[in-house]
Order: C-alpha cells, then structure tokens, then sequence
C-alpha cells in the first residue's frame, strides 16, 4: 500500500509543482512589476529634483550676476568721487 501511495503522490507532486511554476512565474513577474514600477517612480523623483535644483541655480547665477553688476556700479562711483576729491583737493 505504502508503494502505491509513492506512485501516486509524485504525479500529485509534478502537477502541483508545475501549478506552483506557473505561481511562481507569475509572482516572479508581479514582484518584477512593482520593482520596475519602483524604479520609475524614484527616477520621476529625482528628474524633479534635478529640475528644482537647476531652478535655484540659474536663480543663484541671476542674483549673483546682478550683484557683480551692482558692484561694479559702485566701484565706478568710488572712482569718479576720488577723482572729484582730488580736482578740489588742488
């Protein structure tokens, strides 16, 4: 009886394990899905990220050309008052 039980289960085996392939496969294929929809959220992320950080560069580079600008505005000033002092100094 024993060996009848052992014919019998490994058909029983084989079919759930080709059942259990085809489970496998598919949560394979899930798990592979949501790696891939994962991945492309992050990298949705970090494109924003890189778009808020070109921002506040081009941002920084307008203040700092302004500021180089003004600067120089001010250096030519000193320039033109020095010059003054000195034409009234003799």
């Amino acid at each position: 009886m024993s060996a009848a039980i052992q014919l019998i289960n490994p058909q029983i085996t084989q079919t759930d394990s080709a059942e259990n392939k085809l489970t496998n496969v598919a949560s394979f294929e899930l798990a592979s899905e949501q790696r891939l929809r994962g991945a492309l959220g992050y990298i949705a992320q970090l494109q924003a990220e890189v778009r808020t950080l070109r921002e506040e560069l081009a941002r920084a580079e307008r203040s700092v050309a302004h500021k180089e600008t003004l600067l120089h505005n001010a250096l030519l000033r000193e320039q033109e008052l020095r010059a003054e002092l000195v034409k009234e100094m003799f």
